[in-house]
């Protein structure tokens, strides 16, 4: 199995709750950027997650519109959610083989540490619009590799 994780795109310092702070015009750019990137890797996901966060939601609409591919909710991709919880969750979409996975820091690092049995993601650098490419046969502790992590500058290198 291919899991995407991906780091919301930049948003708004302002906003009436954390919840609803919505992405700037650089991070609409930043999103187009990783779902025109993941679409030119050749990814081609069966579903598209996302934390019910409103900047991770416009981050994951927009990646859904790059790669023809449905959004749906997943509370378990909020921050301080256990990787086994998330990974239950996940699951329950059946034996898929690609799967995006939009959320936020430091959870997003804590998962794939998690997966490639890291134990911590402090030394992962998920800037804000970055992809992960982890490749699991099982969705356990230890049980993925990590294949890449790619920043924005490089995303968007590798669409000049």
């Amino acid at each position: 199995m291919k899991l995407y994780f991906v780091r919301h795109a930049s948003a708004s310092a302002i906003a009436a709750s954390d919840a609803s702070r919505e992405l700037t015009n650089e991070g609409c750019e930043e999103a187009r950027v990783a779902g025109k990137a993941l679409v030119k890797l050749g990814a081609k996901p069966s579903h598209l997650f996302t934390s019910p966060l409103v900047r991770a939601r416009q981050t994951a609409e927009i990646l859904g519109k790059e790669l023809d591919s449905a959004v749906e909710t997943l509370d378990e991709l909020r921050n301080d959610t256990s990787s086994s919880r998330l990974f239950r969750a996940i699951k329950t979409a059946g034996n898929e083989k690609e799967i995006v996975l939009v959320g936020h820091m430091p959870s997003v690092s804590d998962h794939v540490a998690y997966l490639i049995g890291a134990g911590s993601g402090a030394g992962l650098a998920f800037g804000k619009g970055s992809v992960a490419l982890i490749e699991a046969n099982e969705l356990r502790a230890g049980g993925g590799e990590l294949r890449w992590l790619v920043r924005q500058k490089q995303l968007r290198e590798l669409l000049s």
